[in-house]
């Protein structure tokens, strides 16, 4: 049994946007990591897609509501769900209930028809909150500008 209820409405913030994951941005006690799954929203050109992820990456209040995401973790995933881009925007909505699943679902993929996702969305969350637009940069970054370099290369050398 985890400790932070996924049932429990909790505000979010980024870890870039509070200056880590050691201190609560609210009452400023001590932050406890825990594993849970999330809604990821990725914006792939024209919509958000919806991917499920499960992590470690969230670190919890014990004395308030309140969960700060490790935004460069939660941008790998992205990455992940939309690998050819090197621009991107991704959304976290809130937290998905695992318990909240009835046991005579279990065996139907979450997100089907007869097994809706059951997410605890982020009190601060809004449908209309703009996506973190994330610049890859660092060593997945530049691999990418590589590899992305390359496929267009083709195209642009016989250019003059």
């Amino acid at each position: 049994m985890k400790k932070f209820d996924a049932s429990v409405p909790r505000k979010m913030f980024w870890s870039t946007d509070v200056g880590g994951t050691d201190f609560c941005p609210q009452c400023h006690g001590r932050l406890e990591n825990e594993s849970h799954s999330y809604l990821l929203l990725v914006r792939e050109p024209g919509d958000f897609q919806p991917f499920i992820v499960g992590n470690n990456d969230g670190y919890f209040c014990a004395c308030c509501p309140i969960v700060v995401l490790d935004h460069e973790a939660f941008a790998e995933s992205a990455l992940a769900g939309n690998p050819s881009s090197c621009s991107f925007e991704f959304t976290v909505p809130g937290i998905i209930d695992l318990d909240a699943i009835p046991e005579e679902n279990a065996n139907i993929p979450i997100g089907d028809e007869d097994n809706p996702v059951p997410l605890m969305r982020f009190t601060n969350y809004r449908d209309t909150e703009s996506a973190k637009r994330k610049r890859v940069r660092g060593k997945i970054g530049k691999a990418r500008r590589k590899r992305n370099r390359g496929k267009h290369a083709k195209h642009s050398s016989k250019r003059k």
